[in-house]
């Protein structure tokens, strides 16, 4: 297990579509992202204490396949996304389950990830959410795995930003989109295609907001000016253009509805006590010695051991 990576074979990994224009109303994306401030870090809305983001705002639009957000009904259930969906995935099922809205200030880099990925019984509300990348990471639980649709839109003519991303696998060739984006999207199986965001913003300024608070907040103003503030003091007052937007859409994909049914009976769900059998299984076979936590959720010790022994590969 030690250099397994968690790839699903090539044959099986659904191809990237691009997709320009990706909203038949792109103002009003852009709109609702104005209404969306103040925004919180990405830490904070993923209750993550502790962490710092390093200049990265999120808000939730659409969770569990509802609306959380008034006005984000028409973009969620975008036909657009449905369709290149069904073909990239060769399903004939697809249900909108999330949206997101991400707000990037100058930054170094990131390295290449997979997303938090799905699973039957485990997603953000049955277990934290840095537990789903070693899940994903570990190979251990491809059985209970949901394929899913991701479907990212940018918005930024700014310096840097762009999207890497890996449709036959890290080590193999990788493709680039780069501002100017206007509406521009890839769709694509992100939760095993392995994908990055390069440098946002000029070199003097992307580590400027590395410390950040988890209580940091971004708020646009009635000049068009983002407010960075954090505890109580304001960092910086960038221009609105000068932060990277994009906008994440997720959608299940079933084969038919044969497929979707047996994911509505809930009869092959994951729970909190096998997750931790299989953990510990694999461990204890690894010669890691760990203890079993009484809650995952709070236990740091746990934290640290998975984190630790199922990190992300890299190129």
């Amino acid at each position: 297990m030690d250099t397994e990576v968690a790839v699903r074979p090539k044959h099986l990994l659904a191809p990237p579509i691009r997709l320009d224009p990706a909203f038949d109303d792109p103002q009003g994306v852009v709109d609702l992202i104005r209404k969306g401030s103040p925004y919180k870090t990405l830490s904070a809305v993923h209750k993550n204490v502790g962490e710092t983001s390093g200049g990265w705002f999120r808000n939730f639009w659409a969770l569990g396949g509802k609306v959380v957000f008034d006005g984000a009904e028409p973009f969620f259930h975008n036909q657009r996304f449905i369709d290149a969906a069904k073909e990239s995935f060769k399903a004939e099922v697809i249900r909108p389950v999330a949206m997101m809205t991400n707000l990037n200030l100058p930054a170094e880099g990131l390295p290449a990830h997979q997303d938090l990925p799905f699973f039957r019984g485990a997603q953000n509300r049955e277990v934290p959410s840095w537990m789903l990348a070693p899940m994903g990471y570990s190979g251990l639980f491809h059985d209970w795995a949901v394929p899913v649709a991701s479907a990212i839109t940018w918005f930024y003519n700014g310096e840097g930003g762009e999207f890497e991303y890996w449709p036959e696998g890290l080590g193999e060739k990788s493709r680039t989109e780069r501002p100017p984006y206007n509406n521009c999207c890839v769709l694509a199986d992100n939760e095993y295609m392995f994908h990055r965001v390069g440098s946002v913003g000029p070199v003097s300024e992307q580590h400027r907001y590395d410390d950040l608070g988890y209580d940091a907040t971004l708020t646009l103003s009635e000049g068009n000016r983002w407010k960075i503030e954090d505890a109580g003091e304001t960092v910086a007052e960038p221009a609105f253009e000068e932060v990277r937007l994009s906008v994440l859409w997720k959608g299940y994909c079933f084969k038919d509805e044969a497929e979707a049914s047996a994911y509505d009976d809930h009869s092959h769900d994951l729970n909190a006590n096998l997750i931790i059998d299989i953990f510990c299984e694999d461990l204890t076979k690894r010669g890691i010695v760990v203890s079993r936590p009484q809650d995952f959720w709070t236990d740091s010790a746990w934290k640290k051991v998975i984190t630790d022994a199922y990190p992300a590969p890299t190129a």
